[in-house]
């Protein structure tokens, strides 16, 4: 049994005749026939009664038909809409803090511009719980920030943002506009934690050796103490561009080094791409915060 006998099986019923349904179909009468023939032995009921040359469909072939019409309209929609229908499939996002603080809410709003139909689910996390989410397929995407190392991950860059010395503006170091790597690890440090992106980027810079006084995976609140004077924080100038626009906050330059880190969309290699998550990854090539 296929589904092309339940296609002929249907056409019979409609007809209530074998010849008519064999030209509705362009098959010969004995073709038909022999279909219906085969459904009969196969499902071990009689379908039809043959009587003065007429058929009329039996008690179990109603039931037939009933079951064959659901399946049909099933098949049909299987048929006809599912490939129309990948708008409607979500895209499972992951993202790091940072960016889905200030990359993450435009990315979306292009992008359901031209699929505004297609459901998004959005996981923010730590770049190492995002990176494991992708590789446990649990994520379809990831937005992460500074390194992506495991050779499974695909990666590509769609923005970039730099890192500076913020100081209170009550400090010392307020009056100038660099400090030396030396008087900076001198310094009360008020850090992210160990293995942030943010933090990545200080720790794997040449001849750089930070031992914080604090740690936090909170960026405000580390920006909260550099404002009461209690240390220094290395932070994205996006985080705190209206602190030092209102000069609560100084910004510093560390001679002779610039700390950068580049926002990475990611995807594992085996993973299949669909149309819609590539033209989420277009939209986040083309989002400026």
């Amino acid at each position: 049994m296929n589904i092309r006998h339940l296609h002929i099986f249907k056409a019979v019923c409609d007809e209530m005749n074998f010849t008519r349904a064999a030209e509705k179909l362009y098959m010969t009468q004995p073709a038909v026939s022999h279909v219906i023939n085969d459904l009969e032995e196969e499902t071990g009921h009689i379908l039809f009664d043959r009587i003065s040359k007429k058929i009329y469909l039996t008690e179990m072939g109603k039931i037939f038909l009933n079951k064959t019409l659901r399946i049909l309209e099933l098949y049909n929609d299987l048929e006809n809409n599912f490939y129309s229908s990948e708008k409607d499939v979500p895209i499972c996002i992951g993202s790091c803090i940072t960016i889905g603080n200030f990359w993450l809410p435009s990315i979306i709003k292009k992008f359901k511009k031209v699929y505004p139909e297609t459901p998004l689910k959005i996981q923010i996390d730590s770049a190492a719980a995002i990176e494991k989410m992708l590789l446990n397929n649990t994520i379809d995407i990831a937005l992460i920030e500074g390194g992506v190392h495991n050779e499974n991950l695909i990666k590509t860059i769609f923005s970039s943002y730099e890192l500076s010395v913020i100081c209170s503006s009550h400090h010392p170091f307020s009056k100038r506009k660099s400090i030396s790597i030396e008087e900076l690890i001198k310094e009360d440090l008020l850090l992210r934690e160990k293995g942030s992106a943010i933090r990545d980027c200080l720790d794997n810079g040449k001849d750089i050796f930070v031992a914080p006084s604090w740690t936090s995976t909170n960026s405000q609140a580390l920006i909260q103490g550099v404002k009461n004077n209690l240390g220094i924080t290395v932070l994205p100038d996006i985080l705190v561009a209206n602190d030092l626009e209102k000069k609560e906050l100084k910004k510093l330059f560390i001679e002779n080094i610039k700390l950068n880190n580049n926002n990475y969309i990611v995807h594992h290699k085996d993973k299949h791409i669909s149309n819609t998550m590539s033209a989420f990854i277009e939209s986040a090539k083309q989002t400026i915060p």
